[in-house]
């Protein structure tokens, strides 16, 4: 615990940073506003489809006797449409950060608190980008497989969080590190603080359901793991 909380001590003293505050809003703000474009644009179609699907379901029919609620379909695929909202825009906000602040960031990082620190590229600009492409179809393919437990109660918040968590180790420890650490430098970290590394991701995730975290918590999660690794980094290579 100590790890992460230095880590998020580290990230918050950035953002103090003029140039790091202004970060932390263009890209998230554009990403989510896209989604949130798209969201308003099909709304009508994917509410509907929604409502076939869930219609379509056997215990849907029971539900709706039980309740006396002709319209309960309709009011699920409401539901699960706005609850939908938070992690698709929060992966369009990781994709973003990836892509066009993550290198902006770490060499702000770096410069500040890395000075010296030896780049020995066991990644790659493409890998970087071929890492965060298969990370997203997991994230959504996981995302739209594990719906059904959404009816579990719990489940809304814990599935999010889940995946989040596996989202934020998986695109930003690499990125960090692509340039960094040797490719057995990034393994080992990534094998010895897999637990930890989870946990600051469910931790960043959860702080994302604050209202309009969602805007902040990307770059906040960039250099959290950017400190958090680039730590154990030095660590790794202290004789």
């Amino acid at each position: 615990m100590g790890k992460i909380l230095r880590a998020f001590r580290q990230s918050f003293e950035s953002l103090l940073s003029l140039r790091m505050a202004l970060l932390v809003v263009i890209p998230p703000v554009f990403a989510v506003l896209v989604i949130l474009f798209l969201f308003i644009y099909f709304w009508s179609g994917w509410s509907l489809g929604l409502t076939h699907f869930f219609q379509a379901l056997g215990p849907m029919n029971w539900m709706q006797n039980v309740t006396g609620i002709s319209e309960l379909s309709s009011i699920i695929a409401m539901i699960a449409l706005v609850l939908l909202f938070i992690p698709l825009a929060y992966l369009a906000a990781v994709i973003f950060t990836s892509v066009f602040v993550m290198p902006v960031a770490l060499k702000w990082v770096v410069d500040k608190d890395f000075k010296g620190l030896e780049k020995k590229r066991g990644g790659s600009t493409l890998g970087s980008l071929w890492n965060t492409l298969v990370a997203t179809v997991l994230f959504v393919v996981l995302f739209f497989v594990t719906l059904p437990l959404w009816f579990l109660p719990g489940c809304q918040l814990l599935i999010p969080l889940l995946l989040t968590a596996w989202l934020n180790k998986r695109v930003f420890m690499y990125d960090v590190l692509q340039d960094f650490a040797s490719a057995e430098e990034r393994k080992l970290i990534e094998k010895n603080e897999s637990h930890t590394l989870f946990g600051m991701g469910m931790l960043l995730g959860l702080l994302s359901y604050i209202p309009l975290a969602v805007f902040i918590i990307p770059v906040v999660s960039a250099l959290s793991y950017s400190y958090y690794a680039l730590n154990e980094l030095q660590a790794v290579r202290k004789p």
